[in-house]
């Protein structure tokens, strides 16, 4: 049940969780969320399960610019007990993406979402929420905010070079993204899919370590679509950071030896701006752990059929290539079921 319907109370209950001093004539309360660009800061969502006081917008990075705010997502606190919650609203959002030759159409489905947050419930592999209706039976998200850094910016912070960053802290990370891959395998297994996959739509979470997925309202009609994207959380993690051809042909980290070996076929299917063949500019890299890489380029030496394909090579070549870390991050990124 929402709180009292009375302005009044409302005001007090926000004063008394965040400190801040609204005029009861200015509050404005949400019923219907279907017009979500007239929600801002201040405002309150009411939903079937409670009342949510408006904090902003949240916003996500997107590669070479500054973070885009994603207008139909709230940042927002719980009125019944002050916790920090996301209030995704319906956006039905339309694209087209690209692996290789093959177009593929992408779409946004809240309640595909809604489902996997009732299948990853106390997985915390996964973030955690509910679907809660507006009064027009919009399939609201309310999601426990995780506090922490995205896998896009928490590697970059690691500040050592790459050969000191893929002896000391690479192998402790892909044992941590195994059980993050094996995750997306256990929602392959019940019919679901991630649907987008990217470097920040992992969190690492403070205090913890542990790796969590976010955002699972996107879709396409193709499962391939996550077995690459888990391709691109893998070159991200092994070169530490992106690798582009222009950034790595224009700098000077690389010998021009280098710079002359690099080929089209080096590229990534998904961005043919990025470096896949990543041995071609760390040969420290073990041949095992390149030539999953490889599978993920314009012309793969082969292909993975299927993201327990994959995971069972990636678990063969981390035995194999890292098996002293093992144990300690299996323990810390553990799932709950």
């Amino acid at each position: 049940m929402a709180i009292s319907n009375d302005k009044e109370i409302l005001v007090e209950r926000i004063k008394e969780l965040v400190g801040w001093n609204v005029n009861p004539a200015r509050l404005k309360i949400h019923i219907d969320t279907t017009d979500w660009m007239r929600i801002v800061r201040g405002d309150i969502i009411r939903l079937s399960c409670g009342d949510y006081l408006v904090k902003g917008n949240m916003r996500e990075p997107r590669f070479g610019i500054d973070d885009q705010p994603k207008y139909w997502v709230f940042s927002a606190v719980d009125l019944r007990d002050g916790s920090e919650k996301i209030v995704k609203t319906v956006f039905h959002e339309e694209f087209y993406a690209h692996i290789g030759i093959l177009r593929i159409r992408c779409y946004r489905n809240p309640v595909k979402e809604g489902e996997v947050l009732k299948l990853v419930k106390g997985d915390n592999r996964f973030m955690q929420g509910f679907v809660c209706n507006d009064t027009m039976g919009n399939a609201v998200r309310v999601v426990d905010f995780i506090k922490g850094k995205s896998f896009f910016q928490y590697i970059p912070l690691i500040e050592k070079s790459h050969e000191e960053y893929f002896y000391e802290d690479l192998p402790n990370i892909l044992w941590k993204l195994r059980e993050s891959f094996l995750a997306i395998q256990f929602l392959h297994e019940n019919r679901f899919c991630h649907g987008d996959i990217r470097n920040d739509h992992i969190i690492v979470e403070s205090g913890t370590g542990t790796y969590r997925w976010i955002d699972f309202d996107l879709m396409q009609d193709v499962s391939d679509f996550d077995l690459w994207s888990c391709g691109n959380i893998l070159s991200y993690a092994v070169a530490k950071g992106l690798k582009t051809f222009d950034q790595v042909l224009k700098g000077s980290e690389f010998s021009d030896k280098v710079k002359l070996s690099l080929t089209a076929e080096d590229a990534s299917a998904f961005y043919n701006y990025r470096i896949m063949n990543l041995k071609k500019l760390y040969p420290y890299i073990p041949i095992k752990l390149n030539n999953i890489l490889l599978h993920f380029t314009i012309k793969p030496i082969e292909y993975y059929g299927s993201v327990k394909e994959f995971i069972e090579d990636y678990s063969e070549m981390l035995e194999a290539t890292f098996p002293m870390v093992a144990t300690d991050s299996k323990e810390s990124n553990g799932s709950a079921k």
